[in-house]
């Protein structure tokens, strides 16, 4: 297993778990089977996404895994909304989140050891303890990083959180929303946005050999065959090969075909 550090898993338990989350989630929390599990987004009153999680089900309880970066401040704004509800919020500390991509859906249970299966991939996540899992070399990790990007889970991080609606991320594809549940923080925006088709500011995903990798909110140009397009850079992590891979957000049409990306004085093509 492949210690990933930039996760963290929070455990959500109690009587009232369950509906807490499904009213502050975009996903149909509710709606999960026992084993089960989904990608979320926590968004702020004004549809912002504050977080990408992945939420998975177990017994009366719910974990969930997030980003590192934003774990701390999400549980703090989370508990601000747990008034009355019976629910703890723990985060796991003493844990470590770990990749694999070898199927162990039939492995018997490790003692204090939990997997949650990525949706859509045949990849897995282990919650285990620290001294569980030692591979944790940094190369490593960001060709996982980069096989995610690939996908369009981006976890988000300081800079990043709260500024792009789950469309402009490309987070319905991940089946991230779902518009036919509840409430939550920022639902109307979300909705409203969905089914008016309001949406000016795509998701592009970039792979090129960029010497200097981009930092979160950089700027960016993509250049199609004719024009370039103002492009602001979400994520971005360079894999063992020396590529390059950039999640971006963009006006530029869906249609258009990325040619070349431009970022400060270098100019390079799309792979």
């Amino acid at each position: 297993m492949l210690k990933l550090t930039h996760l963290s898993a929070i455990l959500f338990s109690g009587a009232d778990a369950g509906s807490f989350l499904h009213s502050q989630l975009s996903a149909d929390v509710l709606g999960l089977a026992d084993g089960e599990s989904t990608f979320a987004c926590y968004c702020e009153p004004k549809g912002r996404v504050l977080a990408l999680m992945l939420v998975q089900k177990i017994n009366e309880d719910y974990c969930v895994i997030m980003s590192s970066a934003l774990a701390v401040a999400v549980t703090q704004r989370l508990a601000i909304y747990r008034m009355r509800s019976k629910v703890v919020i723990e985060a796991l500390d003493g844990y470590t989140v770990s990749g694999t991509r070898v199927d162990i859906s039939s492995e018997p249970a490790l003692s204090n050891t939990h997997a949650v299966r990525m949706p859509g991939s045949m990849e897995w996540l282990v919650i285990a303890p620290r001294e569980a899992t030692e591979n944790s070399a940094v190369d490593l990790q960001e060709e996982w990083r980069v096989s995610e990007l690939n996908r369009g889970i981006t976890w988000l991080n300081p800079e990043t959180s709260g500024e792009f609606l789950p469309q402009m991320l490309g987070f319905e594809a991940l089946g991230a929303v779902n518009y036919r549940k509840g409430c939550y923080p920022g639902q109307e925006i979300v909705a409203r946005t969905h089914y008016l088709g309001k949406v000016k500011r795509h998701p592009r995903l970039l792979n090129c050999k960029l010497e200097n990798s981009p930092k979160p909110m950089d700027k960016i140009k993509i250049l199609d065959d004719e024009n370039d397009h103002d492009a602001i850079v979400v994520d971005c992590s360079k894999g063992a090969d020396g590529n390059t891979c950039l999640l971006a957000v963009t006006r530029m049409d869906p249609a258009m075909p990325a040619r070349q990306v431009e970022y400060k004085d270098e100019t390079v093509t799309v792979l």
